[in-house]
């Protein structure tokens, strides 16, 4: 029996209280992502910078205000890739670079290439997952989004994209898996990406997380027959 996929709501709330107390101690190591919130905040204000910083010091509610907030710092990608990569059918799960040399990308043409052979050239959104299904490489991205606009909206076409380069891949030996989450990915999204799926070799995908294993299994089942 597979274990529960994450239940990202209470999971975040989790992660805001946890984000929250670490504030204070931010603020003593000169952290420099607070000290540009902080400095927002007596520009917007009209308060002193060192009025706020005793404030955070002394109040914790205040304090609470600068908590880094979870989905900023890539909390939806790390709890799906931590339930990935306890799946059966999963092996030598990795989370991958969002730049640089080591991380991953899919050309125009339909090639998955690294960073460093691309030279700075990013021709999609990077990949965030790759893993083992028996002896085929598993490439995913994974995206949690709450609602639709300006950026959400822009994710959602990166990952149409994606699906459209894949379709010119010609490694037999590997596949793309977009999962989704959240309320935005309606019936009708989801559709809409998987019209723009492989249904042979390379195969390409585009589920929710919790269906991630089960077509896993059909493949590994079924390989090149369906």
């Amino acid at each position: 029996m597979l274990d529960a996929v994450p239940d990202y709501e209470n999971l975040e709330r989790e992660a805001w209280r946890t984000n929250a107390k670490q504030v204070k101690l931010r603020l003593s190591e000169g952290d420099s992502y607070l000290m540009k919130r902080i400095r927002k905040y007596v520009d917007r204000f009209g308060y002193s910078e060192t009025e706020v910083k005793n404030k955070i010091k002394d109040d914790p509610m205040f304090a609470a205000w600068f908590a880094k907030e979870p989905r900023r710092t890539g909390f939806h990608q790390r709890e799906a890739g931590k339930w990935l990569s306890r799946q059966d059918v999963i092996s030598e799960f990795r989370i991958l670079p969002q730049s640089g040399k080591k991380a991953c990308y899919i050309t125009s043409d339909g090639e998955i290439q690294n960073g460093e052979i691309l030279r700075g050239r990013k021709p999609s959104k990077s990949l965030d997952f790759q893993w083992l299904t028996g002896s085929t490489i598993c490439y995913a991205m994974h995206k949690y989004t709450l609602e639709g606009g300006g950026n959400q909206d822009s994710q959602y076409k990166e990952m149409q994209a994606l699906l459209s380069n894949f379709q010119s891949c010609g490694d037999r030996d590997s596949i793309l898996i977009v999962i989704v989450d959240g309320p935005y990915y309606t019936e009708k999204k989801i559709n809409e990406l998987q019209n723009l799926t492989r249904s042979y070799p390379p195969r390409s995908y585009a589920v929710h997380l919790e269906q991630v294993p089960g077509i896993l299994e059909a493949y590994i089942k079924f390989g090149d027959q369906r």
